[in-house]
């Protein structure tokens, strides 16, 4: 009844020796009891334990979306696991990169675009009574990423403008992006945000 997966992966007791259909794997190896869980009446490695073996499983890009997406529930329950396990130095940079704050795909996206460019943002962030979707306080810069679906209809786009008035009068500096432009031209728009960030913090003075 549910979507039928093309691969199942199963961990049993390391003395557990079967021949196995190409649709299912077996990680041999003992788990701790903290490690399992239970799904659907079926025994389950906890969502931490899972984070951390899909890491050694699964491409780059599909682990960034699964720590971004799990992280801010599973990172307490990672302190708990010894750091010398399989996988852990991928899923320690995974973590201290992660946006779990990203509110779509293409600020989640653009956040590790900043981050590879040594930029991190403040997301989803109060400025006053509105919310930024990047932030920096030090430079006074927000970035905002704009889909058509949430700025389409008249009130929201007066809304819109009044809102960056008054943030600019306030003296904070915006750049405003396409979340189309994200997805094509993402390296263009985070080197541009990138730029901007430095110079204004240079130029600032601190405090």
């Amino acid at each position: 009844m549910l979507p039928e997966p093309e691969l199942l992966e199963v961990t049993v007791p390391p003395t557990t020796f079967r021949t196995t259909p190409a649709w299912l794997r077996l990680y041999r190896r003992t788990l701790p009891p903290a490690c399992i869980d239970e799904s659907w009446g079926f025994p389950a490695t906890t969502p931490a334990r899972t984070l951390l073996d899909c890491m050694t499983v699964v491409a780059e890009h599909d682990a960034e979306r699964l720590v971004d997406t799990h992280a801010r529930t599973a990172s307490p329950e990672l302190l708990d696991l010894r750091t010398h396990l399989r996988g852990s130095p991928t899923l320690r940079k995974q973590l201290r990169d992660a946006a779990p704050d990203a509110a779509s795909e293409p600020e989640r996206l653009f956040t590790h675009a900043l981050l590879q460019r040594g930029i991190r943002l403040l997301a989803n962030h109060p400025v006053g009574p509105y919310y930024g979707d990047f932030v920096d306080p030090r430079s006074h810069t927000i970035i905002e990423i704009d889909g058509r679906a949430f700025h389409s209809d008249a009130r929201t786009f007066r809304e819109d403008r009044r809102r960056q008035n008054a943030l600019v009068l306030a003296g904070w500096f915006i750049l405003r992006y396409a979340a189309a432009d994200i997805f094509t031209h993402i390296d263009v728009c985070a080197d541009e945000v990138a730029a901007v960030v430095r110079r204004r913090r240079r130029n600032r003075p601190l405090g």
